[in-house]
């Protein structure tokens, strides 16, 4: 996750305080506009200064981050307002540290700033004492509201400038499309209100993402919903979505099963930890949650697999936690474990658990990749951690395979396997312990647990940065079969290789594995591959990464184009028949978080994207019958991660492509 500095200082001419009047313990509050992040809206907040105590408060209480707060140091010594604040926020956005300064102009105070980021500065905002009293953020537009359990859409008509008074039309819960005028609040004009009539709402609304009530017949409903990103079709017809509280889907891609989508909440090693998490089932035609597998305080980890009798198994941790350092957020899994869950999958009421598999010790967990199983048709589940685990469908224990190698060995990612011919397990191990002597793709007997054949990249090849001065790129990239299961493509550090089944390289042009010349950053996404064999990849550099197609014959100069993605790509994306691949990002502030590149271009070329105001990281994407399936996050406590359905107007995966999403089919089995 990158990394946000807030850079807050006055600008023009300052008139100070009078002496006589310092800010102590003073409260502010300023109305503001987030334009460097998004558009983000207005913001509310309360600035609270204690010269006495030295201490300064910071709390958004309206708009987008509402529910945030800061607490830093203060020098307010000299009265005249100024300091400097070094900040921890909520560390799904990051770490702040800001300067401000607070200008006394006549009776009032008014306050200038500029934020900074990644070395860029614009304004960020005015304000004057006391409440906003302006409507920073239009609302026009088409959104898609989940209340209660339905898909609703809203459409804003128009605002009359200047009254607050908005107009547009929006469904009850039994489909009824109906007209309404409302007010924005003249405290923030972030608070849409309607309250007479059938029909009474309070929503707020911080950018792209609305959340608050809806009253219908006397029936109160929780609301939330994001403003429609695409072009085609409006409201729910374009976007649909589910969430079910303030948990994130950081580590998970939808695994899809018939009409039904197996999806867990759970955030990255720096992000809170929601007391909230679960494991759902949800209807994909209308994005309903059928049953929920309460967590509290664990957190699913990776992508779920079904066995033949449709029972479910994820891999949960229990026990993270995140401290802070310095202000900068620091996950904690020194009192973590790691368990393989299997549960029931009823029709209708909530499932059962049947078994939970210790995967590791407390504290051996690793904080970085996802624990994705796989499982045979005769329904034994292969996992990893700190070794690959073989389990029985009963939760009993085949064997454990763990490579030779010293220091700290992880297989975070997704094995697949072969079980017509070469009965083998296939699964990417990183070696962290400084040495790389381990770090590779491994290939192990499915029954016996032998290892039949590994390869290891050398330490100081194929790149000369190898060195005990610079760390090399880790290997969280999971291993992909070809379209017949006769080939294997994976990323190890910063190449990609194709191997045979048995470990030999496709042809003598593979034989180091294929280099990208001058690559931006490491690889944790696995490789795409289209109907013609060219390969899809994107890399972690934050502002730097990019996403490349690569000619899959791997000659020496092998990159057909490079784009600059100006976000980090942790994600599988998808091929489809429209001639465009799709990936998820991490948030760009210029173009979203979902970007589709033209896949017969002969330059690297952003057809579209669709800004969600959100973030994607581990979890890839998918299609399901012409619609765009995956999950994203929000950075703020308005709302959690959500899972999204996008219109794609009949696409379907590429057909012949060599494997055109995450694990070759939405099932996520890994055969």
């Amino acid at each position: 996750m990158r990394t946000t500095k807030l850079n807050l200082r006055a600008a023009g001419a300052l008139l100070v305080f009078l002496m006589a009047t310092p800010l102590s313990a003073a409260a502010l509050e300023y109305c503001s506009d987030l334009s460097y992040f998004g558009d983000y809206g207005a913001m509310s907040f309360d600035v609270t200064t204690d010269d006495d105590a030295d201490i300064a408060v910071l709390e958004i209480v309206a708009g987008y981050a509402k529910g945030f707060k800061f607490e830093g140091s203060w020098d307010g010594e000299s009265g005249i307002g100024t300091g400097t604040v070094a900040m921890s926020e909520d560390p799904l956005v990051g770490t702040i540290g800001f300067d401000f300064e607070i200008v006394s102009v006549g009776s009032s105070t008014e306050i200038e700033g500029t934020v900074e980021m990644d070395e860029s500065v614009a304004i960020f905002f005015t304000g004057v004492e006391g409440a906003c009293t302006s409507v920073e953020a239009p609302l026009e537009g088409n959104y898609c509201l989940k209340v209660g359990e339905k898909n609703i859409s809203m459409r804003i008509l128009s605002e009359t400038p200047g009254s607050g008074g908005v107009r547009g039309n929006l469904a009850s819960p039994t489909g009824t499309i109906r007209g309404f005028n409302a007010s924005r609040d003249s405290a923030t004009g972030l608070f849409l209100e309607k309250t007479t009539g059938a029909q009474q709402f309070s929503l707020e609304f911080a950018a792209g993402i609305v959340t608050g009530s809806f009253e219908y017949k006397g029936r109160t409903f929780e609301t939330y919903g994001i403003r429609n990103p695409t072009t085609t079709a409006t409201g729910c017809l374009g976007i649909m979505i589910y969430s079910g509280g303030t948990g994130n889907f950081y580590y998970a891609t939808p695994t899809i099963v018939g009409h039904h989508a197996y999806v867990g909440t759970g955030a990255g090693t720096s992000h809170p930890v929601a007391t909230d998490n679960y494991f759902a089932k949800v209807d994909l035609r209308d994005m309903r949650e059928v049953w929920r597998y309460e967590l509290g305080d664990a957190e699913v980890r990776g992508s779920a697999v079904l066995d033949r009798r449709g029972k479910v198994y994820f891999v949960k941790e229990q026990g993270r936690t995140v401290s802070f350092d310095d202000g900068a957020p620091d996950g904690d899994h020194s009192e973590s474990v790691l368990t393989l869950v299997k549960i029931s999958n009823p029709a209708r009421g909530a499932p059962e658990l049947e078994w939970e598999y210790e995967i590791t010790d407390e504290g051996e967990s690793h904080h970085m990749g996802h624990l994705t199983p796989a499982i045979t048709s005769r329904d034994h589940i292969y996992v990893g951690g700190d070794a690959l685990h073989a389990v029985r469908y009963d939760g009993k224990e085949l064997w454990t395979f763990s490579p030779d190698g010293d220091g700290d060995l992880q297989i975070y990612n997704a094995p697949i396997i072969q079980e017509a011919t070469e009965k083998l397990v296939y699964f990417n191990v990183n070696d962290s312990g400084g040495e790389y002597e381990a770090d590779g793709i491994y290939a192990v007997n499915l029954i016996s647990g032998v290892d039949l054949w590994s390869y290891t990249p050398d330490y100081t090849e194929p790149s000369t940065e190898y060195s005990e001065d610079f760390v090399a790129p880790e290997t969280y990239s999971s291993p992909q079969f070809n379209l017949d299961r006769t080939k294997i493509y994976t990323a190890l550090r910063d190449r990609i290789y194709c191997f045979d089944l048995t470990g030999n390289a496709c042809t003598s042009d593979w034989e180091d594995g294929c280099e990208i010349p001058d690559i931006s950053g490491g690889i944790r996404a696995a490789p795409l591959v289209d109907a013609e064999g060219n390969i899809y990849i994107g890399t972690k550099d934050n502002d730097d990464s990019k996403f490349y197609k690569i000619d899959g014959t791997c000659p020496t100069s092998p990159v057909i184009w490079e784009i600059d993605t100006n976000a980090d790509v942790y994600t599988t994306g998808v091929i489809l028949n429209t001639g465009i691949v799709v990936i998820g990002t991490e948030p760009d502030f210029d173009a979203g978080i979902l970007k589709a590149y033209s896949t017969t271009a002969t330059t690297g070329t952003l057809e579209g994207f669709f800004d969600l105001d959100a973030d994607m990281t581990w979890g890839s994407l998918r299609m399901h019958k012409g619609r765009l399936i995956g999950v994203a996050n929000v950075p703020t406590t308005i709302l959690g991660g959500f899972m999204f359905s996008i219109d794609t107007r009949g696409a379907r995966y590429e057909r012949g492509a060599e494997n055109a999403t995450f694990r070759g089919n939405n099932l996520s089995t890994g055969r």
